[in-house]
């Protein structure tokens, strides 16, 4: 049996914002096939709310949150964790500058999502984008999935900054069900567009969704658990 200080330890890139880090370690939990303790996935969470927001970084009006990722980086690499995970969406503007700076390998929910996409997908059906102002003008997910000729559609400007945005700052105060009854909606109108699944671009967005019981995720891609469920494979894998 191995020791339990030979475990692989998944690394958790946290605080944006510290309520979706909570929730993907939940999943986490919910996704493990262990029966006691002993068998979960070791983790250690860096999960600091005071990262400079992204989406102001990415409009030029605030500060960038890279240095403050990466001494959260440094603190999980100096932890001894084996891989690392970033629940948040729009932080992943930054992957490549932060996986620069480790040996570890740090996920991609992104390619993660779309691969995930890849295996359910139906030449020619549309994919909704459900995502911050931040991450579309960061095509994030745009051109991750037109590598793959995949289709999609996004809701409006005036939406998401309206809209979207304050449901998602929303989700920050502990306004959950509020916010998850403006998520049902944008993504219906997504569907209405003519999508036929929907990517929840944002980790604020299933909380809010769940706190409503949404019937939008019976047809949604959820980027925090596909970021959960790659790492309970990786390692169950590895032990």
């Amino acid at each position: 049996m191995t020791e339990f200080s030979e475990l692989p330890t998944l690394g958790i890139l946290g605080g944006m914002g510290p309520g979706a880090a909570v929730d993907f370690q939940q999943r986490l939990l919910d996704a493990s096939p262990a029966t006691k303790d002993q068998e979960h996935i070791p983790t250690i969470a860096w999960n600091h709310g005071g990262i400079p927001d992204r989406q102001l970084a990415l409009k030029n009006l605030g500060e960038s949150p890279l240095t403050a990722m990466l001494h959260g980086l440094k603190i999980l690499e100096r932890s001894g964790v084996s891989k690392i995970a970033i629940p948040c969406n729009t932080a992943h503007f930054w992957h490549s500058d932060l996986q620069q700076h480790t040996p570890i390998e740090i996920l991609n929910m992104v390619e993660i999502t779309v691969q995930q996409i890849l295996k359910n997908y139906q030449s020619g059906d549309k994919v909704g984008i459900l995502a911050t102002k931040g991450a579309l003008s960061t095509q994030l997910y745009q051109l991750e999935l037109s590598k793959h000729d995949i289709p999609f559609v996004i809701n409006s400007d005036q939406e998401i900054e309206q809209e979207f945005m304050p449901a998602v700052y929303a989700v920050k105060r502990n306004e959950s069900a509020q916010a998850g009854i403006v998520f049902q909606e944008l993504s219906q109108r997504l569907i209405d567009k003519g999508a036929g699944s929907i990517i929840l671009a944002c980790t604020e967005i299933p909380i809010g969704l769940h706190a409503i019981q949404s019937p939008i995720l019976d047809v949604s891609f959820d980027t925090t658990q596909i970021l959960a469920d790659a790492c309970v494979n990786w390692f169950y894998r590895n032990t």
